[in-house]
């Protein structure tokens, strides 16, 4: 197996430019985090810390200290002695991340209609409107990343850390399942164009769900948006042959 390092080649391609001290954990964290989403790291490739000191020109520490964040996102799985190994995409554990995903979305929406705030909403506003300009630009990696943001907005906005924190790790663990819908285009008249329509349909709705502080509407959409994401993947996998996925009601 090629290590990371070698099938990234060119994810610095000015790895010797000096950077502020203390950034470089953040910095090389950045990196390695866009590749593993991108999939120009692909599911099980291996991170070898000696490997990414050399090729980056940093100490052991922070690279040690990117991949713990890593791994924390679920994006890695460490290993003893020697860094770390892109985490696999576990499609056959697709319906349990789904029921998660969508009682966490529901339950965090709901209470972000309750309690919002008015600088919570500007910051909603703001990543949704990101989110929309991602799609006129056509960047897969960046719609996911801002639709991340979107829905990670939210849940600051329900102001409860413990949902919070479960439900950005939700969001940061299938980041790579969540790309699916931002990258594929199906031979079929449902297009790439007409989900990404969908998206900021539901998008809206939800917003204008929690501006109202109409929190069992706020619910519903959330719902309604667990399945347009669980559909899109489904159609997907079907259509790449992989069968037996469930699906939630």
């Amino acid at each position: 197996m090629k290590s990371a390092v070698q099938t990234a080649s060119n994810l610095n391609k000015n790895s010797s430019v000096r950077r502020a001290k203390g950034t470089s954990t953040a910095w090389l964290y950045e990196k390695l985090r866009r590749a593993i989403l991108s999939l120009t790291l692909k599911p099980g490739e291996n991170l070898e810390e000696k490997e990414l000191v050399e090729r980056f020109g940093i100490s052991r520490t922070p690279v040690r200290e990117a991949l713990i964040r890593l791994a924390s996102d679920g994006l890695v799985v460490l290993l003893p002695n020697r860094g770390a190994r892109v985490a696999a995409v576990d499609l056959s554990d697709f319906p349990r991340y789904v029921e998660a995903y969508d009682l966490v979305q529901r339950a965090a929406t709901r209470l972000a209609a309750v309690r919002r705030e008015h600088s919570d909403l500007k910051i909603i506003k703001s990543a949704g409107d990101r989110f929309e300009r991602a799609i006129v630009k056509g960047e897969p990696l960046e719609m996911t990343e801002y639709n991340r943001d979107f829905h990670a907005a939210i849940a600051d906005a329900a102001h409860n850390h413990y949902l919070a924190t479960q439900y950005k790790h939700l969001l940061d663990q299938g980041m790579r399942m969540l790309r699916i819908p931002f990258a594929y285009d199906p031979a079929s008249d449902d297009g790439l164009g007409k989900h990404l329509n969908k998206i900021v349909v539901e998008h809206r709705s939800i917003t204008q769900s929690i501006v109202r502080r109409d929190a069992a509407s706020a619910e519903r959409y959330a719902h309604d948006h667990t399945k347009l994401f669980q559909s899109r993947c489904l159609q997907y996998l079907q259509e790449i042959g992989t069968e037996g996925i469930e699906t939630i009601r």
